[in-house]
């Protein structure tokens, strides 16, 4: 399992998201303060990576996750 740390600023607000992959590759889990808010997913297509979420609180900002964690590696 991974463990990564992304830090934004939301509304004014500075915050930390945890985000921790899933032991099975099915995606990574995140969480704001301890609580969980969502699950982003890598979709390979072609060649190209996707990130995707069914959560409205992370699609505004799912890529640019997505595309940290791919750096981070």
């Amino acid at each position: 399992m991974e463990q990564y740390i992304y830090e934004d600023e939301y509304r004014g607000q500075k915050r930390k998201l945890l985000i921790l992959s899933g032991e099975d590759g099915s995606g990574y889990r995140v969480f704001l303060q301890a609580k969980f808010i969502g699950l982003i997913c890598p979709e390979v297509n072609k060649d190209i990576v996707i990130w995707r979420t069914d959560y409205d609180i992370l699609k505004p900002i799912v890529r640019k996750i997505g595309e940290w964690i791919e750096k981070s590696n």
